[in-house]
């Protein structure tokens, strides 16, 4: 008897396990890069030492901004990069520290000199 329920609960329990698993996976805190609506600029996270990272990509007058939103859509804090030079502008935990596990957005946009950010694209995360 014991092993007739054995075999029938195993698959089960085990689908769910491995169902668990996949989800935490899928919630990864390293995103790749993301970008704007157009490609024109490029952002990134990473949970070691919360770091946040705007890339200006294309010579078009706008800057790159990459904002950290809490999930309720508070503005955390920014990161522009000013110039496409090839390199990028990043602050990290020194600057705000993300608490572990918690879900968060970044945007990812292009903005010009007293302007509101255009061509945002937004994009969940766990630190």
């Amino acid at each position: 008897m014991k092993a007739r329920l054995f075999t029938r609960l195993f698959p089960t329990a085990l689908g769910a396990v491995t169902v668990l698993a996949l989800s935490t996976s899928s919630a990864s805190a390293n995103s790749g890069w993301w970008y704007s609506g157009t490609s024109s600029a490029k952002g990134y996270f990473t949970s070691y030492g919360d770091r946040t990272t705007a890339c200006d990509i294309d010579t078009d007058g706008y800057k790159a901004l990459v904002q950290i939103l809490s999930i309720q859509g508070s503005l955390l804090y920014r990161v522009v990069d000013n110039y496409n030079d090839g390199k990028c502008t990043s602050k990290d935990a020194s600057y705000f520290n993300l608490q572990e596990g918690a879900t968060y957005q970044i945007d990812v946009c292009i903005v010009k000199n007293g302007g509101r950010p255009l061509d945002c694209r937004a994009h969940r995360f766990t630190a």
